[in-house]
C-alpha cells in the first residue's frame, strides 16, 4: 500500500538512502528535511501518512520535541530512526508518543515492517479517537457526564457536566467517592452511599451542593473486571425538569383545591374535565358534564352566554366578566368567569384548548347591598342618612327638571326632645327616635324618601305632588301622629315637632339651597311656637341670602386675615379691688358694610363650620396678644369663649397646643369659657376639658344659670369659675327672683371652690351687692366697656376703684 512520507534527517546520504528505500518498497517521499523547526509547517502543507524522524537534527530543536508537535497538532504517527538507545533518549522520546523506534544501522525488512505496523496502529487508534469524539458530542449534545468510580482503587474518572461540576479535576482522582459525594447535597450523602452498596443498576434524581436547588439525574452500574470492581454511569442535569413538574404539581393542587369552578374545552367548547370545585358550585357530577357544550348546562336560555361570542371577538386571547349561571337543580347566580385560550406549543398554531374559570360572588353581592345600606342608612332608626339625603336630593331634582314638575322637602325637628334626652337617658332617647322613625315611614308613600339628618331631625323628601297643597295635609298628619303619647318605661311621654316646608322650582334652583329654605322654615315654625309647619317665603329667602352673604364674606375674611379684631373687656377682682384680667372678644369690621353685629355672624357661623375656623382665629391672636397684655400688669388672666362645635373638633387640643409654643404663652394664664347649654350633651367633652385644665389653663361656665345643668354633673365637670349670666345681674337690686338666683350661685360656688365672675355689672349698687356676697370677680360697663388693646394702656390709667 502506498503511502506519503516525510523524512526527517540532518545527514544527507542517509536521508536519500533513506529515500531510495521507501521509494523502493512503493512509498512516495513528499519531502526530507534536516531541521526540527521545519516539521510541523511541513506536515500542515504535504499532509503524510508518517514521519520517519531523527533525534539528533540541525537546528536547537530535536526530534522528540518535533514529534511531540507533531502528536498534540495532528496526531501524525512517527518512527524515530536513530543510532542511540540510552536510557535518557529514550525517556524523551516515550514523551512524544512514537509509533516505532528503529536504531541505526537497519535492514529494509525491518523497516518496511515498522512502517507497516505503525500505519496499521494509527488507523486503529484513529478509529478510537474517532469513536470518543462522537462520544463526547453525543455526551454533549444530550447533556451528559460519563464518570467511572474505581471502588478497589477509590479512584474517579469523568467527562462533560461531571468535570464541570468538579471544576477542572485531573484525568484520575484519588479519594473519588469522597469527591463524587461533595457534587451532592449532604442530605443526599447517606442515600447515595446505599445506592452505592447495592449491587444493582442505579437510577435515581439527586439534589446537588450549593444555594440554588439544583437536580442531577444519575445512571451507574456495577462491572468487575478481574480484581478491579467498576461503578460506571452518567449524570444529567434535570433542574428544568424538576422544576416543571413541580410547578405541574403546583398546578394539580390548586385545580383540585381552589374555591373557583374550572372547565378545561377542547377546541369545539366540549368539556374535556372539571376541577371539584366545579361540582361543589353547580352541583353537576364530572360524568354530566363530559363532551358538553357549557351552553348546554351551564347559562339560563334566556340569559345569552358570553362563551362563543366573546371568544370570537378574543385579540388579547382572554376575556373576563359578569355573567349568571345555573346550578343543576336550575337556581341561578351570579359568577364572576374568567376564558382564555391555549395555543398548542408549536409557533404558529391554532388554538388547542380554551380554561374557563368561574367563582360564585352572590356573598359578594351580598356584602355589597349590605355596605351600600350601611354606607345610606341610619342604623338607629333604619331611615336614610345623610348621604342618602343627598344622592337622592341630586337624582329627585334632576328628575323634576327632566318632568317639569313639583318636588317637596319637609325638615322636622323634635320640640322637648333634649329633655326627654337629658332627663331619661340616652337609650330611651334613642328608642323614641326609632318609634318617631316608624310613624314618619308609616305615613310616606312608595316614592318618597324619609332621612335622619342627625340628633332629633328628619327631612322627608317627596316628589310628584300636584300642588302645594298636598303639603299641608301631609305636615298635619305627620303633626297629629308624632304628638300621640308614647309609653317609654312604664312612662308616657309626648313630645311635638317643628316642620319647614320648601317646594322645587317655587323656593330654589338646587337641591342644596332646597335644602337651606326647608331648614329656615323649619327654624321659622320653632320660632312661631313649635308644633306646627311653615313654608318657605321671600322674607325668608332674604334671610337666606344673608346668611349666604355673611357667610362667603367671612370666609374670606379668614382666609385674608382682614377685618377680624379682638376687643377686651377688663374683669375686676372685687375682693382685692383691682384690675385682674380680660375677656376676649370677637369683632369684625366689613370694608363696605362696617361693623357687623357679633350676635348675627357668630350665630350664623355657629350654624356652618365656620366657627371652629373662627375659633381657632381667637385662640391663635389672643397668644400673639399675650406679650403685650402681660405688659399692663403682671400674670393678667385672659378669657376666650368656645364654641360647641369647638369642642366637637378633634384638633382643638393640637390647636391650643400649638398656639402656645408658638407664642411662647403661659397655658396656667388662659381660661376658657363654655356655654352651659353646651354641657347637656356631656358624651366626649369631659375629656376635651380635662386636656385642657391638663395643660394648665383653667375652665369657666359661661351664662350661668341659663341653661338646665343638675348639680351631680356640675360636681363632677373639671371647671374652675362660673360666670354669673348678665340677665340675673342687671336687675338687682330691684328683681328679688334675680337676687335670689345669684345669692345662691355665689353659695354653691363656694361650697364647690369655685370662683365666681358676674357678667354685666353697671351699677354701684350691683358692685356693693356682689361685694357682701363674696362674689370674686366683675365685668361690665362700670368698670369698663370691650376695648381694643390699644386702649387698654390708657384705661388702665385712669381706672380707680371706688
Amino acid at each position: 500500500m502506498n503511502r506519503n512520507i516525510l523524512i526527517v534527517e540532518d545527514e544527507h546520504i542517509v536521508a536519500l538512502d533513506l529515500k531510495m528505500s521507501l521509494e523502493d518498497l512503493g512509498h512516495t517521499v513528499v519531502a526530507t528535511l534536516a531541521y526540527g523547526e521545519e516539521v510541523l509547517a511541513t506536515a500542515n502543507k504535504l499532509k503524510p501518512d508518517l514521519v520517519l524522524m531523527d533525534i539528533q537534527l540541525a537546528g536547537n530543536m530535536r526530534g522528540t520535541e518535533a514529534a511531540r508537535l507533531l502528536h498534540n497538532e495532528m496526531q501524525l504517527p512517527v518512527i524515530f530512526l536513530s543510532a542511540f538507545c540510552d536510557n535518557n533518549i529514550l525517556e524523551h522520546a516515550e514523551q512524544s508518543l512514537p509509533y516505532g523506534y528503529l536504531i541505526k544501522p537497519y535492514d529494509r525488512k525491518e523497516l518496511d515492517a515498522s512502517i507497516r505496523m505503525a500505519l496499521c496502529r494509527h488507523q486503529a487508534d484513529q478509529q478510537v479517537r474517532r469513536s470518543e469524539l462522537r462520544l463526547q458530542m453525543a455526551l454533549q449534545a444530550a447533556q451528559l457526564g460519563l464518570w467511572e468510580l474505581d471502588e478497589t482503587e477509590n479512584t474517579l474518572l469523568s467527562c462533560g457536566i461531571v468535570n464541570d461540576l468538579l471544576s477542572n479535576p485531573p484525568e484520575v482522582i484519588c479519594d473519588g467517592l469522597e469527591h463524587l459525594l461533595q457534587l451532592f447535597h449532604p442530605s443526599e450523602h447517606q442515600r447515595l452511599q446505599q445506592l452505592f452498596n447495592r449491587d444493582r443498576d442505579i437510577n435515581v434524581v439527586m439534589r446537588l451542593a450549593g444555594i440554588q436547588p439544583r437536580w442531577i439525574e444519575l445512571f451507574a452500574r456495577h462491572f468487575q473486571q478481574g480484581t478491579q470492581t467498576l461503578l460506571v454511569g452518567v449524570m444529567r442535569d434535570v433542574t428544568e425538569q424538576q422544576q416543571s413538574e413541580h410547578q405541574l404539581r403546583q398546578a394539580h393542587a390548586v385545580f383540585q383545591t381552589t374555591a373557583e369552578g374550572i372547565l378545561i374545552l377542547d377546541q369545539n367548547f366540549k368539556v374535556l374535565s372539571v376541577n371539584p370545585a366545579f361540582s361543589t358550585i353547580t352541583g353537576y357530577r364530572s360524568a354530566d358534564v363530559l363532551g358538553q357544550h357549557p351552553e348546554s348546562f351551564l347559562y339560563p336560555e334566556n340569559n345569552h352566554s358570553p362563551v362563543a361570542a366573546k371568544l370570537s371577538e378574543l385579540k388579547s386571547s382572554h376575556w373576563s366578566g359578569e355573567v349568571v349561571c345555573l346550578r343543576k337543580d336550575q337556581s341561578c347566580f351570579p359568577a364572576w368567569q374568567h376564558i382564555c385560550k391555549v395555543k398548542s406549543p408549536q409557533p404558529g398554531s391554532a388554538t388547542s384548548h380554551y380554561v374557563l374559570t368561574f367563582s360564585n360572588i352572590s356573598a359578594l353581592r351580598r356584602a355589597e347591598e349590605n355596605l351600600a345600606k350601611l354606607a345610606f342608612h341610619d342604623h338607629l332608626t333604619g331611615l336614610g342618612n345623610r348621604a342618602k339625603l343627598e344622592k337622592t336630593l341630586k337624582i329627585e331634582v334632576e328628575r323634576a327638571i327632566r318632568n317639569k314638575s313639583m318636588l317637596g322637602v319637609m325638615y322636622l325637628d323634635l320640640d322637648g326632645f333634649k329633655l326627654v334626652n337629658d332627663t331619661l337617658g340616652h337609650s330611651t332617647g334613642d328608642r323614641m327616635l326609632q318609634v318617631i322613625a316608624q310613624r314618619i315611614s308609616e305615613l310616606t308613600r312608595a316614592g318618597d324618601t324619609a332621612i335622619r339628618v342627625g340628633g332629633d331631625e328628619f327631612v322627608i323628601i317627596t316628589p310628584d305632588a300636584s300642588n302645594p297643597a298636598f303639603y299641608h295635609k301631609v305636615a298635619e298628619k305627620l303633626l297629629r301622629k308624632i304628638s300621640e303619647e308614647i309609653e317609654l318605661d312604664n312612662s308616657q311621654v309626648q313630645v311635638s315637632c317643628s316642620i319647614g316646608i320648601a317646594c322645587f322650582p317655587e323656593d330654589a334652583s338646587s337641591y342644596d339651597e332646597l335644602l337651606k329654605c326647608a331648614d329656615l322654615a323649619m327654624f321659622a315654625a320653632k320660632e312661631s311656637g313649635r308644633n306646627r309647619y311653615s313654608f318657605f317665603n321671600v322674607a325668608m329667602a332674604d334671610k337666606t341670602q344673608e346668611r349666604v352673604f355673611i357667610e362667603k364674606e367671612l370666609k374670606a375674611a379668614l382666609l385674608k386675615n382682614s377685618g377680624l379684631m379682638l376687643f377686651y373687656q377688663p374683669i375686676i377682682d372685687l375682693q382685692q379691688q383691682k384690675f385682674c384680667g380680660v375677656e376676649a372678644l370677637i369683632r369684625w369690621f366689613h370694608p363696605d358694610y362696617g361693623m357687623i353685629s357679633t350676635e348675627k355672624f357668630i350665630g350664623i357661623a355657629e350654624h356652618s363650620t365656620l366657627i371652629v375656623e373662627v375659633g381657632a382665629w381667637v385662640i391663635d391672636q389672643v397668644c400673639k396678644d399675650m406679650t403685650a397684655l402681660q405688659q399692663l400688669t403682671p400674670d393678667l388672666k385672659v378669657s376666650l369663649n368656645l364654641s360647641v362645635r369647638q369642642l366637637e373638633d378633634e384638633q382643638l387640643i393640637e390647636r391650643v397646643t400649638q398656639a402656645v409654643r408658638h407664642y411662647q404663652v403661659n397655658p396656667a394664664l388662659l381660661q376658657f369659657e363654655i356655654t352651659e347649654t353646651a354641657l347637656q350633651d356631656l358624651e366626649g367633652k369631659v375629656s376635651v376639658l380635662q386636656a385642657l385644665r391638663d395643660q394648665g389653663a383653667t375652665i369657666a361656665i359661661d351664662d350661668f344659670g341659663t341653661g338646665f345643668s343638675s348639680l351631680s354633673r356640675l360636681k363632677h365637670l373639671p371647671i374652675n369659675c362660673v360666670k354669673i349670666d348678665r340677665s340675673f345681674v342687671m336687675t338687682i337690686p330691684h328683681q328679688s327672683n334675680d337676687i335670689e338666683i345669684t345669692r345662691a350661685v355665689c353659695a354653691l360656688c363656694q361650697a364647690l371652690q369655685l370662683k365666681v365672675v358676674a357678667e354685666g355689672v353697671e351699677t354701684w349698687e350691683q358692685q356693693q351687692f356682689l361685694q357682701s356676697l363674696n362674689c370674686d370677680y366683675a365685668q361690665g360697663y362700670l368698670f369698663a366697656k370691650p376695648m381694643p388693646i390699644s386702649d387698654l394702656e390708657k384705661w388702665l390709667k385712669n381706672f380707680r376703684f371706688d
